[in-house]
């Protein structure tokens, strides 16, 4: 049987192989924080969830190919878009909720 934290690992991959951001949202902790390497801007958890469904949805919209891969022994997926070299979404989990998301070019 999975672990929560596998749990929680799962969904955030199926979310991004779906483009269903509730499989996420479902699963952030009030005081839930953003990251990116790209961006300077952190997001809370009211602004990641508005952020995900737009991202979702402009991902659908351009047609867009991904693969999604759970990454073992991290609480990470990797990300690959369009066959380009894969971003790393690494979470950290805190009583069975997501306290903080991170999207990085590699692992940490």
């Amino acid at each position: 049987m999975d672990t929560q934290e596998e749990q929680v690992v799962h969904d955030l991959a199926e979310a991004w192989r779906t483009l269903n951001a509730e499989l996420i949202i479902k699963h952030l902790a009030p005081e839930f924080k953003y990251d990116s390497m790209w961006v300077f801007a952190s997001l809370d958890c009211s602004g990641y969830a508005e952020y995900i469904r737009g991202k979702f949805d402009a991902i659908r919209k351009s047609g867009s190919q991904l693969d999604i891969r759970e990454v073992p022994g991290h609480d990470a997926i990797a990300i690959s878009q369009d066959g380009n070299e894969p971003a790393y979404y690494i979470i950290k989990i805190e009583e069975g909720k997501i306290v903080k998301g991170d999207l990085t070019a590699f692992l940490m």
